[in-house]
């Protein structure tokens, strides 16, 4: 099956490339470093925080480096597979879009769950909250998959990388400092971060849950259509 074939090519590409690697050796260090450091000085929710917080602001450079190169870096290979028929534009569409969306969220549970069980095993009893901190990992992963499935969006828009790479680390700073400004708060990456640790701590509402999900559920469905569409119809 071709779309199974370039899923596991795309992400066999991504576990050796040189800034997945980095990325995840770096969030692992920061982590390692913070971590012990944060619950000594501050609460156990602060220091979880302190960790998924960076995802949204600081290795979200990453995140847009990795994905917005998804189409636009082979645009003269996928033609060539298109135009022959070895592929449909909608399985090289969704297998880029699955293969960049598995690789972030990898990297990211892969240093949020160790951390988030150490927090959860050295903190006093009443200091968090079970399902705050699976909340709190599963927001950040909401919000990683939007900029990831924004990112590989205009990879597609754009045929040259860096106009991609730099419209999205643009529109994603830009747009989340509006939200946060506007008070949009289901849709502001900073205001969800400094929110962080009162979600750990369980300070939350069902409410506001289903609402947040609704809200990230809908604009990465959008941002997907958006991507798919224009790819169907692309002039290659």
């Amino acid at each position: 099956m071709a779309f199974r074939a370039l899923l596991t090519n795309d992400l066999h590409t991504m576990v050796n490339s040189w800034a997945v690697r980095i990325w995840a050796i770096l969030a692992a260090m920061q982590a390692i470093a913070t971590l012990p450091l944060s619950m000594n000085e501050e609460t156990p929710a602060q220091a979880l925080a302190n960790v998924l917080g960076v995802y949204p602001v600081i290795w979200s450079t990453f995140i847009v480096m990795i994905s917005a190169g998804a189409v636009s870096s082979e645009s003269g290979v996928v033609a060539d597979s298109i135009l022959s028929k070895a592929v449909t534009r909608y399985e090289y569409i969704l297998a880029k879009m699955l293969a960049r969306l598995l690789t972030v969220l990898g990297v990211y549970l892969l240093v949020a769950l160790p951390s988030a069980f150490l927090v959860n095993r050295y903190a006093e009893s009443g200091e968090i909250a079970g399902g705050g901190i699976a909340w709190a990992i599963g927001l950040i992963a909401l919000v990683m998959a939007l900029l990831t499935s924004l990112s590989v969006t205009f990879s597609a828009l754009f045929n040259r990388t860096v106009v991609a790479v730099m419209v999205a680390w643009f529109l994603w700073y830009l747009v989340g400092g509006i939200f946060a400004l506007i008070e949009l708060e289901h849709l502001s990456p900073l205001h969800i971060v400094d929110n962080l640790p009162a979600v750990i701590q369980g300070d939350y509402s069902a409410v506001d849950r289903w609402e947040t999900l609704g809200v990230f559920g809908l604009a990465c469905t959008g941002v997907i259509a958006l991507a798919v569409s224009h790819f169907a119809r692309k002039d290659l």
